[in-house]
């Protein structure tokens, strides 16, 4: 898995053939097709193993500070280490295109289906630890997902264009510090300074 996550990120998802996963792990063509059946099958496990680490990342967050910026700090903080990395535009390379791929589609929708559940659930958890849930409107915590994922993925979108690199995915990213301000101002605006 980690041999295809390297060649689609060096050669992007359709030049990373199976056989140049093969020979960029080491191996034969048959070692993989024993172990996963196809590439099809290969990449789906690439897609589980993404979803187990950002399943796994949510279970042991700990969200913590006094303040609510503190707060909200913590809680980004757990998805901007998911999906401010270049593994994760591998896993959203291989989602858009098994999507839509007659032969894998089905199961490739079931296994998103199947993680936006696992992962709702666990968000929950931390967003209740940031805001207190009599303060939170129906679908709050399913737009601050959206909204701080959306940014980290943002940001990770414009890192992968060649002469773009920042320091990629560090706590103090500028889209992640603005987010923080902006989301600030409208439920804590007393935190933020003069």
């Amino acid at each position: 898995m980690d041999a295809a996550v390297e060649c689609i990120l060096e050669e992007g998802f359709y030049r990373a053939s199976s056989n140049k996963i093969a020979r960029h792990a080491g191996v034969s063509w048959g070692v993989i097709q024993y172990y996963f059946g196809s590439r099809e099958q290969l990449m789906l496990a690439v897609v589980h193993r993404s979803a187990d680490d950002l399943v796994a990342a949510l279970s042991d967050a700990v969200v913590a500070g006094d303040t609510f910026r503190e707060r909200l700090a913590s809680l980004a903080d757990t998805i901007w280490s998911h999906y401010r990395r270049p593994e994760f535009l591998v896993v959203a390379q291989i989602i858009l295109n098994l999507s839509h791929d007659p032969n894998s589609a089905a199961e490739t929708v079931d296994t998103i289906s199947k993680l936006n559940g696992r992962v709702a659930r666990r968000w929950q958890r931390l967003v209740d630890q940031v805001v207190e849930p009599s303060r939170q409107q129906p679908g709050l915590s399913g737009a601050l997902f959206e909204i701080v994922r959306g940014v980290a993925i943002g940001a990770e979108l414009v890192d992968a264009f060649p002469g773009v690199r920042r320091a990629r995915g560090t706590p103090r990213d500028p889209e992640r510090e603005v987010l923080l301000r902006a989301l600030t101002s409208l439920f804590a605006p007393d935190e933020l300074p003069e």
